[in-house]
């Protein structure tokens, strides 16, 4: 038996299981950014077209894994007047279809709540909450993105 088959056998194993943790490429910033507010934007969509959004201007990207980062969005959104927050919530998985599936994270809340992941879009996270504030009842939603590459310029 040829001494070289076993170490050669040894060398292709070992390279398998190297390229099998290789790290892979994380996508842009920019591209998980925008799929965080599509989603982001489609529960908007959900509700009647006149509705004021407030959308936080904060752009500053989070660590995680690595070297990578994420993008963590909130809109606060005003429905009209009577909006009914519970049956809005309620309904907002079938609404959203198949691109939303609900995260049920089993905590007990006091006010309508959705925690919802984004298959759809990149695996962002979308909470809903229906808030009563000084200002009135609003719809606040929050979105995280997955982990992705740090931008070349990152926003003050």
């Amino acid at each position: 038996m040829d001494a070289t088959r076993p170490a050669l056998a040894l060398l292709a194993a070992a390279a398998l299981a190297l390229a099998g943790c290789a790290p892979t490429s994380l996508p842009t910033y920019e591209a998980v950014r925008g799929q965080a507010q599509a989603a982001m934007q489609r529960v908007v969509d959900e509700l009647s077209p006149d509705v004021r959004v407030e959308k936080n201007p904060s752009d500053k990207p989070f660590g995680c894994e690595g070297e990578g980062v994420f993008y963590t969005g909130q809109w606060t959104v005003f429905p009209p007047e009577g909006f009914d927050g519970q049956s809005f919530v309620d309904g907002l998985p079938a609404a959203l279809g198949s691109d939303f599936r609900t995260d049920d994270r089993g905590l007990e809340l006091n006010y309508p709540a959705a925690s919802l992941i984004a298959p759809g879009y990149s695996n962002s996270t979308v909470d809903v909450s229906v808030l009563t504030r000084d200002e009135g009842v609003v719809v606040d939603i929050l979105s995280t993105s997955q982990c992705a590459q740090r931008p070349a310029t990152e926003a003050p």
